[in-house]
């Protein structure tokens, strides 16, 4: 099976799994969606919870890849972080079904569990390099660098699925590509300064 027919797979079981839930997804949708036999799915993918965990692999593996061009492309721990964040932020944006699936199912079975802990800790790690960088550089303060990735990373999830949400409730119109900057710019923002009024920090 060449990577072209395991993309048509990969594209059809993400729109079923989103749509019908892992638990009522069937292997025949996802053969009809993707245009190939059952059996060619089987050939490659014992069952149905060995695609999802290949699907999702696939997934996390590209986010990564993606986050890793773009914070090359940067100089400087402050110019790294924003394009970690805007990088994340438009692949999860561009792949909306993807990252509903990928937040909403992914916590079901404990080989689901094992594969995305093990891709969430890369990109954890990645975030981490970053944060690392700038307080060496000087630019961030000293931090609890392992959590405040994961924070970063949780408060970017979460932001991008709820605009995926309101943009399907007929809530926005703006174009996908004018949206993410607003995005980027909020989490910046969070990030950088916080909520809280300096004159009203005791910390």
């Amino acid at each position: 099976m060449g990577r072209e027919t395991i993309d048509q797979i990969f594209a059809a079981a993400v729109d079923v799994f989103a749509h019908s839930s892992f638990e009522r997804a069937k292997m025949d949708e996802i053969a009809g969606y993707a245009g190939v036999a059952k059996g060619t799915i089987y050939y490659h993918f014992k069952s149905k919870e060995e695609l999802f965990v290949a699907l999702m692999n696939d997934g996390m593996e590209q986010i990564t890849e993606f986050l890793r061009r773009r914070i090359a492309s940067a100089e400087g721990a402050a110019d790294q972080l924003r394009e970690a964040l805007e990088a994340y932020v438009t692949y999860l944006f561009r792949n909306g079904t993807f990252a509903k699936l990928l937040l909403s199912e992914v916590w079901g079975s404990t080989q689901r569990q094992h594969v995305f802990r093990a891709r969430i800790r890369e990109l954890v790690a990645i975030i981490e390099e970053v944060l690392a960088q700038g307080e060496s550089e000087g630019v961030f303060r000293p931090m609890d660098k392992r959590e405040t990735a994961v924070a970063v990373f949780g408060a970017a999830s979460v932001t991008v699925l709820q605009e995926i949400f309101h943009r399907q409730e007929g809530g926005d119109d703006m174009e996908i590509d004018e949206r993410i900057p607003s995005l980027v710019a909020a989490l910046e923002a969070l990030l950088y300064r916080g909520v809280i009024s300096s004159r009203n920090f005791n910390g």
